[in-house]
């Protein structure tokens, strides 16, 4: 899934440039051959619909070739008929819209002979007419672990070509500054995880949106900051963002045409502020906090088994340094005071923190929110703050803060042992859509969990000795001071502290 072509007109290949145009009279009605890449001497050729597969005559790949063009067609019928999109512009000009497929490795083919840099995706041809190049193996009936993986394949990069008369001839604001892109991949993912819902698969780099949930929406390959890490992570964070597209349509109620009208809209909008305006600010800030807490309890809109695929992607290819899944976590005790997270932490435009509270009492908790009113460039800030609760019984349970202004609120639950675990997420979602600053800009707040003791004013908690009251193991199981490994130590003060211990 990842592009190895861009699918921009502007970064077309020298290679592409420097191919020979290439007329030949159609084999069906209707359709011509407009290839700049092949030749009927060198390479067969299959056609149905407006598609034309073209592949190395040493080779054999008609079987692939019909059973997707099948498929092709079935995405195709989709795209014009349910989502309101259109040919590709090569086809509504009467031509063929080129695919091929290359034997990746080997130089007697064809096509990996004179286009060695071919990768899996969609690019465009020097007449701004998109094709697709397919690597043989994608096509496999094994390909990704199961059969299913080459349409999952062939979807994504099927909705590029449907994308593509839209976002480069009719929609500029898609391109029109770096932070747009990202709807691109997104949208390409949401498509085929939404024709294939079950596939194992499907979601899986949702987890980079738990794990680093403090960068903006937008991030993606070309506004990534210089002073980022440059890991797996950040890199696929626009191919994550699939799966906020998906609890937009199958949770919110978001019509799936909606969603991806933009690219035939003619908008000078990003697509974040398209989104912003056709669903409305009040609602698209519910559904971005709603996401974050279903995500955090273990992604519940999707299956469990895809969940578990997610978490085994993180595992095999993030860097584990830059896992910032939870600012704090505590154990049944509060934040201490108030507590603000450093800079690299802190939000930005449309992204969240959560806070993890480990609870084993029957206990009172207060979650306070205090924003700063401005971003650290200047603009209004807009916070959020939503609490999920844990219970072993009764499963889980979803509570808002109630929201003084746009930046100060509070919430105060009473929690039970069977209530496990708590987290308090915020989120902040500005009426600011691009980051023309050198930096993202930072959207600053402060926020304290409290427990019971707060009907005590701070001054005669500061005054109270401070002593040990019990420690407890990652688990959140009482453990003994002489217990090797990592220790949470909590105070009467509501403070708490992380040892490790090694006797």
């Amino acid at each position: 899934m990842n592009l190895l072509l861009q699918t921009t007109r502007k970064k077309i290949s020298v290679a592409i440039i420097l191919s020979c145009l290439l007329f030949l009279p159609s084999i069906t009605k209707g359709y011509t051959i407009n290839s700049v890449h092949g030749n009927l001497t060198n390479c067969d050729t299959m056609t149905r619909g407006i598609f034309i597969v073209w592949w190395d005559n040493n080779f054999n790949y008609s079987a692939k070739a019909n059973l997707m063009l099948d498929s092709m067609l079935a995405f195709r019928n989709t795209c014009l008929n349910d989502l309101g999109m259109q040919d590709p512009l090569n086809a509504q000009n009467g031509y063929y819209c080129n695919i091929y497929i290359h034997t990746l490795g080997d130089t007697t083919d064809f096509f990996t002979a004179n286009f060695p840099t071919w990768g899996n995706g969609v690019g465009g041809d020097v007449n701004g007419y998109p094709f697709m190049t397919l690597p043989n193996y994608v096509l496999d009936t094994n390909y990704s672990g199961t059969t299913m993986g080459r349409w999952i394949n062939l979807a994504h990069e099927t909705f590029h070509i449907f994308q593509s008369h839209g976002m480069w001839d009719i929609t500029p604001g898609i391109y029109s500054t770096d932070d747009g892109g990202w709807f691109v991949e997104a949208s390409a993912n949401w498509f085929a995880f939404n024709r294939y819902p079950n596939y194992i698969r499907s979601f899986v780099e949702s987890e980079i949106l738990v794990r680093t949930p403090h960068v903006p929406l937008w991030l993606g390959w070309a506004n990534l900051p210089i002073y980022y890490p440059n890991n797996w992570q950040r890199q696929v964070h626009q191919y994550a963002l699939s799966t906020f597209l998906y609890y937009l349509t199958n949770n919110a109620g978001i019509a799936d045409s909606n969603l991806v009208s933009i690219f035939y809209s003619g908008t000078t909008l990003t697509p974040q502020e398209y989104m912003y305006n056709q669903i409305g600010g009040a609602a698209l800030r519910n559904h971005f906090i709603g996401c974050a807490a279903h995500m955090t309890n273990g992604f519940d809109f999707i299956l469990p088994f895809q969940h578990n695929s997610a978490q085994n992607e993180w595992n095999t290819y993030a860097n584990s340094l830059d896992d910032n899944q939870f600012i704090q976590t505590y154990i049944n005790t509060g934040s201490g005071g108030w507590f603000q997270p450093i800079d690299s932490l802190t939000t930005n435009a449309w992204s969240f923190n959560t806070y993890k509270l480990f609870n084993t009492n029957t206990q009172t908790y207060t979650f306070e929110l205090n924003g700063d009113v401005t971003g650290n460039y200047g603009d209004n800030s807009h916070f959020q703050g939503k609490v999920l609760v844990q219970n072993s019984v009764t499963g889980a349970s979803f509570y808002n803060l109630t929201m003084n202004n746009n930046y100060q609120g509070t919430l105060t639950l009473n929690l039970t042992p069977n209530d496990t675990a708590a987290y308090f997420m915020i989120a902040s979602m500005p009426e600011i859509f691009v980051d023309a600053n050198p930096l993202f800009q930072l959207f600053p707040y402060k926020m304290r969990i409290s427990t019971g003791l707060t009907g005590i004013s701070e001054t005669v908690i500061a005054a109270l000795p401070k002593f040990e009251i019990a420690r407890y193991n990652v688990l959140g199981q009482k453990i003994d001071k002489n217990i090797d490994g990592l220790q949470f130590i909590v105070y009467n003060d509501g403070s708490s502290k992380k040892v490790f211990i090694q006797h």
